[in-house]
C-alpha cells in the first residue's frame, strides 16, 4: 500500500508578467523516490479554504512543509500552513518541516523567528555547508555528535527563542537552532535541506522514513511495512 504525502508550495511571482505561482522543487520528487519509494508526493496548493478538504478527500497521510519564502512574505502560503499544521495535530498526521517548514513549526507553536540570523548569531547559513552538533531523539536511533550539513536560510532560530512545545536535538556551535522535534507527536523540524546535495544523507534518510512510518502506520501495520 502506498501512503500519500502532502507537499507544500512556495509562492513566486512571474518576472514576465503579472502571474503568482505555487510550485516545488523537482529535488523533491526525486528525494522521496529514493528514500521513501512507496510514497506519493502530492503537491498542495496555497489555497487556505481548500486544503483540509485536499488532506481529507486525497486521504494524506504525511506532510512535508518544503522550503522557500520568507514568513510573513506571502500571506496566502502562511495561512495555508496554519491550517495545515492545525489539521495535522488534530488527526496525529506526521509532518516534516524543512527550512521555512521548521521556522513555521516553531512560529505557529510560539516560539520566536530571528529575521536576520547572521546578525543574531554572528554565523553565516546561505550556501554553505557546516557542523552541527546533534543528541539522540525519538526519530533517529544516532550517537551524539556531529554531523556536516547544506544550510540555505537568511532567518532562523536561536535556542532562547524556541517554542516550550519543541525539544532541540541538532543545533550550532552558537545556538542557532538545526532540528527540534515534539516529545509527543510525529513532528519533525530541521533547518537544512534533505533534498538537495546534503553531507548527512544518511541521518536524514533514517530520520525521515522513521517519522514518517511511525506516523503513518501503527502496530503490525507499519512492521509490514519496514
Amino acid at each position: 500500500m502506498s501512503m500519500r504525502i502532502g507537499i507544500t508550495m512556495r509562492v513566486t511571482e512571474n518576472a514576465s508578467y503579472p502571474e503568482r505561482r505555487d510550485s516545488v522543487s523537482q529535488e523533491w520528487g526525486a528525494y522521496i523516490a529514493k528514500v521513501l519509494p512507496e510514497a506519493v508526493l502530492v503537491p498542495l496548493l496555497n489555497r487556505p479554504d481548500d486544503v483540509i478538504r485536499c488532506m481529507e478527500e486525497l486521504n494524506i497521510e504525511g506532510v512535508i512543509l518544503s522550503g522557500g519564502n520568507d514568513w510573513d512574505e506571502a500571506a496566502e502560503r502562511d495561512e495555508t500552513e496554519k491550517r495545515l499544521v492545525d489539521h495535522c495535530m488534530r488527526e496525529e498526521i506526521a509532518v516534516l518541516g524543512v527550512c521555512r517548514g521548521m521556522e513555521v513549526l516553531n512560529v505557529l507553536f510560539g516560539g520566536q523567528l530571528e529575521d536576520d540570523i547572521y546578525k543574531a548569531s554572528e554565523e553565516g547559513h546561505v550556501n554553505v555547508n557546516h557542523t552541527v552538533k546533534i543528541q539522540r531523539c525519538r526519530f533517529a536511533n544516532w550517537d551524539e555528535g556531529e554531523i556536516l550539513t547544506n544550510s540555505f536560510h537568511s532567518q532562523g532560530i536561536i535556542v532562547s527563542g524556541m517554542s516550550d512545545e519543541f525539544k532541540v536535538f541538532a543545533q550550532t556551535a552558537l545556538g542557532v537552532v538545526e532540528g527540534f522535534y515534539h516529545p509527543n507527536k510525529p513532528v519533525v523540524g530541521i533547518q537544512w535541506h534533505p533534498e538537495r546535495d546534503n553531507p548527512a544523507e544518511a541521518f536524514d534518510k533514517q530520520l525521515i522514513r522513521t517519522l514518517f512510518y511511525s506516523g503513518v502506520f501503527s502496530g503490525s501495520e507499519r512492521n509490514e511495512q519496514r
